[in-house]
């Protein structure tokens, strides 16, 4: 195991707070690339006054699970048992996902581990019944839960009796993805999960001949010439120049409840890019339609080819979109942003017992 951030204190702090974070990949080879700042929201808490230490994901073979999807490979019991044993004076355990508590939650009271869990973006439970086990398991013991898109944070209340839910915003590195100087000559479609519809992309984009570039290992049957397939993995800085050298971004979505694309979407609004996306019930708290984007009901590909002409045909209005955008993400989605939210709600947290 290895802590990636020093811990630190803010000795002025009136709520002197005691963070283990725990990833759910493995971030030290891409911590030490140059790129996004992947330990700015541990850094951000630490500018607030807690100490935070940053417990990544271990590599095989001290994590037999590490060759294993995220889902198994975070949940890491070599890290789990050092968190029980040697982080017992912790105030709070955050685990990025559920499965790098499942060990923590299910020994706490034999070993009585006394710090609070808090589970952050938990994952959707249905359509992968080992997924679906592990979320009912952690979200009923966990002492909170944070997802980023209100709708899911109402169906974990009703569907599990919990209270103790909260809706908190995804965040995005604003000081790492920023504007280009100068608009980009291509349309741009990001990402490769379920929750993407490319076959929709596919019917509503395809025949209007406009240049496009998607960043993804969805690779569509006989893509036309004036579609570019990037299906490799490339670094931070060179996705980054994707978003910049784009015109646009599209977001095709199917309806989730979970805020599949989220990423990709924050990433555009900090990069200044206006985007049309699907109005997934996941990423919908983040939409403010015609302001910061255009949005297209799931599943219509004549809708989602009008909004692409829409902006094709009005520099305007890409250009105020953008400006939108870039703004909305600098007051409400950068990583001090989420740190003080976050912060404000683990402070009540600790005082409730």
């Amino acid at each position: 195991m290895t802590i990636l951030a020093t811990e630190t204190r803010n000795l002025s702090a009136q709520n002197d707070l005691h963070l283990v974070m725990l990833p759910s990949n493995r971030q030290a080879d891409l911590i030490r690339s140059q790129g996004l700042d992947r330990l700015g929201v541990p850094n951000a808490l630490s500018r607030l006054g807690a100490r935070v230490a940053f417990l990544d994901v271990n590599a095989f073979p001290k994590n037999p699970l590490a060759k294993k999807p995220s889902l198994y490979a975070s949940i890491d019991p070599w890290r789990a048992l050092r968190v029980l044993f040697t982080q017992r004076n912790a105030s709070v355990v955050i685990s990025y996902y559920q499965s790098g508590v499942l060990v923590i939650l299910a020994l706490r009271h034999l070993l009585g581990f006394k710090p609070k869990v808090v589970i952050i973006d938990i994952g959707d439970d249905i359509g992968w019944r080992m997924r679906a086990r592990i979320v009912a398991f952690c979200v009923k013991r966990a002492d909170a839960v944070f997802t980023f898109a209100r709708g899911q944070a109402e169906y974990l209340r009703d569907k599990y009796r919990i209270k103790n839910v909260h809706f908190l915003r995804q965040q995005v590195d604003t000081r790492f993805f920023t504007p280009a100087a100068e608009e980009g000559d291509y349309l741009l479609a990001v990402g490769g999960d379920v929750s993407r519809d490319y076959a929709l992309l596919e019917e509503a984009v395809f025949p209007l001949g406009c240049k496009l570039v998607l960043k993804t290992h969805l690779r569509p049957r006989n893509p036309p010439a004036h579609v570019t397939i990037v299906d490799e993995r490339i670094s931070d800085a060179e996705l980054r120049a994707l978003y910049r050298g784009a015109k646009a971004v599209l977001l095709p979505l199917k309806n989730m409840r979970h805020p599949g694309g989220i990423t990709t979407l924050l990433e555009a609004f900090a990069c200044g890019k206006p985007v049309v996306a699907s109005l997934s019930d996941g990423i919908k708290d983040y939409l403010n339609p015609g302001e910061n984007c255009l949005i297209v009901p799931c599943g219509d590909a004549g809708a989602f080819r009008s909004a692409v002409e829409r902006l094709l045909a009005d520099q305007a209005l890409c250009l105020r979109l953008g400006q939108a955008a870039r703004q909305y993400a600098e007051a409400e989605l950068s990583q001090d942003r989420h740190a003080a939210r976050l912060m404000e709600t683990l402070k009540w947290l600790t005082c409730q017992g």
